[in-house]
């Protein structure tokens, strides 16, 4: 293991437990990294010195400024209903971008207001799913009422837009400036594979289970 990459294995994620509302104890820590509790505590307390996490009085550890300069987050979202190959290629994309992918879930409510459906799986059946899939570091669900506050929260650097997510990212940009998020990076992801998505495979299983009750 290279000098500084468990510190940086371990304020990556400080951050995504921070995200997932797990508090991060050196026990959770050491189970989650899959090495030993003194190693994990050693390796803590240096970070502790040398300012880029604090240690608070329950004795969970939290990310300093000077911490969450050290990577960087990029932050993509949708409904993600049924998981297709073009998902993974979007992933994929966002993943390279940057240190940390964080992906916000669509609310049912989200989704029923903008889709006019509701989605097969709920939100949370949604959240678990996509936290388990190996490109994404945290998935969280995304505000219902305002999108800033899931980008105040996230903190990104860059967030990164699906090729056919319908935004304008001039107004985008002109929006963060004004809610203080002026360093934040837009970049829109390529098209992903031809074919794949979530409308055309249910149309897709819609016609099969059509030929085979015919």
């Amino acid at each position: 293991m290279m000098v500084g990459s468990l510190d940086y294995i371990l304020l990556k994620k400080i951050y995504s437990n921070n995200l997932h509302k797990i508090f991060s104890t050196i026990l959770t820590l050491s189970r989650q990294i899959e090495l030993s509790q003194d190693i994990v505590k050693s390796s803590l307390l240096d970070m502790v010195n040398a300012g880029t996490v604090i240690e608070n009085n329950d004795h969970h550890f939290h990310l300093t400024e000077l911490g969450r300069k050290k990577f960087t987050v990029v932050m993509t979202g949708g409904t993600f209903d049924f998981i297709h190959t073009g998902h993974i290629f979007t992933f994929e994309q966002a993943r390279m971008l940057s240190d940390v992918l964080v992906i916000v879930i669509a609310t049912d409510k989200t989704v029923q207001k903008f889709k006019q459906h509701t989605p097969t799986n709920s939100q949370q059946e949604r959240v678990v799913l996509i936290r388990h899939l190996r490109e994404v570091d945290a998935a969280i669900e995304g505000s219902e009422a305002d999108f800033f506050e899931t980008v105040e929260t996230i903190q990104p650097d860059i967030i990164a837009l699906g090729f056919d997510q319908k935004h304008d990212e001039k107004d985008l940009y002109k929006k963060l400036n004004e809610r203080g998020f002026s360093h934040v990076k837009i970049v829109r992801l390529k098209e992903h594979v031809f074919g794949k998505s979530t409308s055309k495979i249910v149309q897709d299983i819609i016609k099969h289970s059509y030929r085979e009750e015919s």
